[in-house]
């Protein structure tokens, strides 16, 4: 009881464990009868039976061009300035490869499931602020169009 647990596509706190079902109360707010026997032949996730702490995993593309260890450096330095990022094991980016149109980006940061979402929320707009302050460009997808003529064919 108390624990975070996903259930198939339900996610939310058991609220308690009876006989023939359980309850649990998802994050929308509803209240759900999950029949015991489904916890038991089902996979079950519990997210919260040996400690709170969750990884975040926030990815980010900047454009072409920009210092790849300028970005790391960044954006690991804005988890580790945030208050509710944990300390250990330390935030840490990576360059993860060439996209189609930037070049790609990934932070891995612990923090409470409590906070997980507020936390990430603040990452990535503090990401944005750093970038924009370092003038580093998110970019837009692009693609680039080649355009030939058919000489076979005469004018139109």
């Amino acid at each position: 009881v108390g624990d975070v647990v996903q259930v198939g596509e339900l996610f939310g706190t058991v609220r308690s464990i009876g006989l023939r079902s359980s309850t649990v109360k998802s994050f929308d707010g509803a209240e759900v009868i999950v029949p015991n026997g489904n916890l038991i032949s089902n996979e079950m996730i519990n997210w919260t039976l040996s400690d709170s702490n969750r990884r975040m995993d926030i990815r980010v593309g900047v454009a072409y061009g920009t210092d790849t260890d300028d970005v790391i450096r960044l954006i690991q330095e804005v988890a580790l300035t945030h208050q509710l990022v944990d300390k250990y094991p330390p935030p840490t980016a990576y360059f993860t490869g060439f996209g189609d149109s930037a070049l790609n980006f990934r932070l891995l940061a612990w923090t409470n499931i409590d906070h997980r979402l507020a936390v990430e929320s603040d990452l990535n707009g503090n990401i944005n602020k750093a970038f924009k302050k370092a003038g580093i460009e998110i970019p837009y997808p692009q693609q680039d169009l080649h355009l030939r003529s058919d000489d076979t064919k005469g004018p139109l």
